[in-house]
């Protein structure tokens, strides 16, 4: 078991709540169950009622130490005892006198499981005060259950050392004094914090899990009655499961892991029944959704942020208890699993998650795209552990490709191809053998982005229409691409110029429906009628924005941009992070941009009614092309910025005030101060080189059909792809469709597929679609679709009532 596991197994940084994180709601209307919401709110205070008590306290523990667990069926905790993920079969335990004992030594083999980090322990050990505390962390009253959080942490990492054979400060009986001493005055702190302020994540789950695992790891040195009084109060402050999606599973987490210190059956039967809610299905609100979202704080997407929290919690409870008396009720399991699948594979891309899924962890300089892949890859790995043969093979491939490790000796296995909308959080991730694309949208569903806790400070504009773009390279988004970016251009947006405020407009859902798209293997109709809110520093911008995913190609298109600001409005294309600045070259119809150098405000380079521009990539086949449609204000720059985490993050644990610096080419078009009726249309061709852009430009593949108010529509080859955005809009490209949607149709040889969606999720009665073409017979259809005609002319009505934004098919025979 590698570090990365053992740290997956606890509540870091990745996966921890703000410091200011909103309380779930706690009200005597409130159900404790996957599908109540959890408001965002700035404020900070407990519950405002404790989660419900179960109906008798811990009871103290039968003491059973390490050597009698290690006796228990002749096991050894050596490697050839451990299995992927650092599962300890069951069989080996041969006993069933006493299984809460041999789960304690399967719990202790993840723990120890790789090598301690002895330098950083003896930091640890150097910088504490003779008080036994950290001068670091004397915070604000505001702060201090966070640092109570740290400290803890801290000691765990200690104690991790102390545990694990091999270590330079193995049982070290000072080492042992130290931890014993420090963590007797830091349960007084903490107890005595018991239901006051301070936030509620810390006192309830953050602490919690530090205090169970430390205590795994001096389970024999602690004695009955330090255990059962540092139990206690983690009984006092998380007596059951509680809240939704991913806090509730780790409120589950806290409850089993204390039962399992405790030899606790009812409480252990309890966690995991309580926890099962977290892994349901809800229609709306936080947790898992059909079509595979994910949200957290009933409006924002989080997958990758609190979703795969809540997989490391329901995996670390998996692989302690595979194959024991005790597991996860089997339909939550099941629902679980298929989330995995659905929902969270989608959003890996070579050693990554991807940033549109991970909130205002972005923001935090310890939790990049690649720390997020490898948290993915400790959850997968957990989870093949407890899995059968086929799924535990995938899922390790999938590991494997989350956080590649060649030395593991397992080939990666990249997720499946195509194009998936994920209408519950207006979120789209188009994937190629060379690239992933993904979209973040808002809409009156879904909000923009979320900054609580003094965190994400700058995410003005990420899920305003944003899009972003993986290549073979990895993630360009890591390397304090957020705290250097110029947070004002975020590619893909449409806004006014001008620096916002703080968290401005951060939680706005605008007053439009229509986000989202329909997807036919790997082409896609996607759209987003958008206003962007007046707030501080925030000009007001509206327009109507399309992407139309074609394969290897990006065609985008924006039509009816529109603001009174009094300020110039501008469509950002892109805003790349420079890898190797030296090597990397920005040309526009050949020429070659300069990099902007000198003080003050860089000029860019002006190209007016530019047909094509190039950016070569790192490494080879990852340049990236662009083709503009005639009659564009196009402007690029080459330039070097600077900032800091400390810029866009002041929580306490993400503090960083030192100065870090990156090259950026940045390439948009402006529509002039206050326009009326604004356009763009641009295409973006990913792993192109520059022959390769400057043949396209000079003979597009694909044609735009419509770029109106009404409807923008493109065609390439065999295909017509449409964003109706009013009721009767006109035919185009012999398509016409009566009212609002999104609609593909495609053809291949003799085989004609229509793909609608409604991307408002709001018809309730179905729409009428009519093709210039006949057909010989319908040869399959979804249920929803009744096809009226077959000539002359094809048509037929679509009821998309309740379908929530999933795109529906029907395939002729022509």
């Amino acid at each position: 078991m590698t570090r990365d596991q053992e740290e997956a197994d606890l509540p870091t940084e990745h996966d921890a709540s703000p410091e200011h994180a909103p309380p779930p709601p706690h009200s005597a209307r409130t159900r404790h169950d996957a599908t109540t919401p959890c408001p965002p709110s700035e404020r900070e205070h407990p519950p405002s009622e404790p989660p419900p008590q179960p109906a008798d306290p811990p009871s103290a523990p039968p003491h059973i130490t390490r050597r009698q667990a290690l006796r228990i069926g002749t096991l050894a905790l050596g490697a050839s005892a451990l299995v992927a993920g650092g599962l300890v079969a069951w069989d080996a335990f041969q006993d069933t006198t006493h299984p809460f004992a041999a789960v304690r030594t399967r719990w202790l083999a993840q723990l120890t499981g790789a090598a301690a980090d002895d330098a950083s322990a003896g930091r640890l050990l150097d910088q504490l005060g003779p008080d036994g505390r950290w001068p670091d962390l004397s915070l604000t009253s505001r702060e201090r259950t966070v640092g109570l959080r740290i400290r803890y942490e801290r000691l765990r990492e200690l104690a991790r050392a102390y545990a694990t054979p091999g270590s330079r400060y193995a049982q070290d009986p000072e080492v042992r004094d130290v931890l014993l001493a420090g963590l007797d005055r830091l349960h007084e702190d903490y107890a005595a914090r018991t239901g006051r302020s301070g936030n509620w994540w810390d006192r309830q789950v953050g602490i919690p899990l530090q205090l169970t695992a430390t205590s795994m790891l001096l389970y024999d040195d602690l004695g009955e009655d330090r255990l059962r009084r540092w139990m206690a109060t983690v009984h006092e402050q998380t007596p059951a499961p509680a809240y939704t999606a991913a806090n509730r599973a780790w409120t589950g987490r806290v409850v089993v892991e204390r039962a399992l210190l405790l030899d606790d059956e009812d409480a252990l039967t309890a966690g995991l029944r309580g926890m099962a809610p977290a892994f349901r299905p809800t229609a709306s609100g936080d947790g898992i959704h059909a079509d595979g979202s994910f949200l957290q704080h009933d409006v924002h997407p989080y997958s990758g942020g609190y979703g795969l929290s809540l997989l490391t919690s329901a995996a670390s409870v998996l692989a302690l208890l595979h194959d024991t008396p005790w597991h996860l009720p089997g339909p939550a399991l099941d629902d679980l699993l298929r989330w995995v699948d659905d929902g969270l594979v989608p959003w890996l891309h070579a050693g990554a998650v991807l940033a549109p899924v991970r909130g205002r962890n972005i923001a935090r300089r310890s939790v990049g795209d690649r720390d997020a892949g490898r948290a993915a890859a400790s959850a997968l790995r957990l989870l093949a552990s407890a899995a059968d043969g086929e799924r535990a093979a995938r899922w390790t491939r999938l590991a494997a490709y989350a956080s590649p490790d060649p030395a593991d000796g397992v080939t990666p296995l990249a997720p499946p191809q195509g194009t998936r909308v994920f209408p519950a959080m207006d979120r789209v991730v188009h994937r190629r053998p060379a690239f992933t694309v993904a979209l973040a949208m808002s809409s009156a569903r879904i909000a923009t982005y979320e900054s609580i806790g003094a965190e994400n400070l700058h995410g003005w504009y990420t899920g305003s229409g944003a899009y972003y773009l993986y290549d073979a390279a990895g993630t360009p988004y890591d390397d304090d691409y957020w705290p250097t970016v110029d947070a004002r251009r975020i590619p893909g947006t449409t806004t006014a110029t001008g620096t916002p405020g703080d968290s401005a407009g951060a939680g706005f859902r605008g007053t439009s429906h229509w986000a989202g798209g329909a997807a036919l293997g790997s082409r896609a109709a996607v759209g987003m009628a958008f206003r962007h809110p007046a707030a501080p520093g925030m000009a007001g911008v509206s327009g109507f924005k399309s992407w139309f995913l074609l394969d290897d190609e990006i065609v985008a298109l924006g039509t009816g941009i529109a603001s009174a600001s009094g300020r110039p409005v501008e469509t950002v294309v892109d805003n790349r992070r420079l890898v190797d600045p030296a090597a990397q070259r920005l040309v526009v119809d050949g020429r070659t941009v300069p990099h902007a150098a000198g003080p003050g405000t860089p000029a860019p380079t002006v190209a007016d009614s530019a047909r094509w521009a190039h950016l070569s990539g790192a490494t080879p086949g990852t340049g990236i092309g662009y083709v503009f449609r005639d009659g564009q204000h196009l402007r690029l720059l080459r330039e070097r910025r600077t900032g800091r985490w400390a810029d866009i993050n002041r929580s306490a644990p993400h503090r960083d005030p030192a100065v870090r610096a990156n090259s950026f080419a940045t390439l948009w078009l402006e529509h002039g101060t206050d326009p009326a009726d604004g356009r763009y249309g641009y295409t973006i061709l990913p792993g192109a080189t520059p022959q390769e852009v400057a043949s396209y430009a000079a003979a597009p593949r694909t044609e735009v059909l419509a770029n109106s108010r009404a409807v923008q529509a493109v065609r390439r080859d065999d295909t017509v792809a449409l964003n109706v955005w009013q009721a009767g809009a006109p035919g185009t490209g012999g398509v016409r469709c009566d009212r609002p949607a999104a609609v593909l149709v495609v053809q291949e040889g003799t085989r004609l597929t229509v793909a609608v969606a409604d991307p408002t999720q709001r018809l309730e009665r179905p729409l009428r679609i009519m093709l210039a073409r006949t057909a010989a017979r319908l040869t399959g259809a979804d249920e929803r679709v009744t096809v009226e005609r077959l000539e002359p002319g094809i048509a037929l009505a679509v009821d998309l009532a309740g379908a929530h934004g999933a795109t529906v098919t029907a395939t002729f025979e022509l």
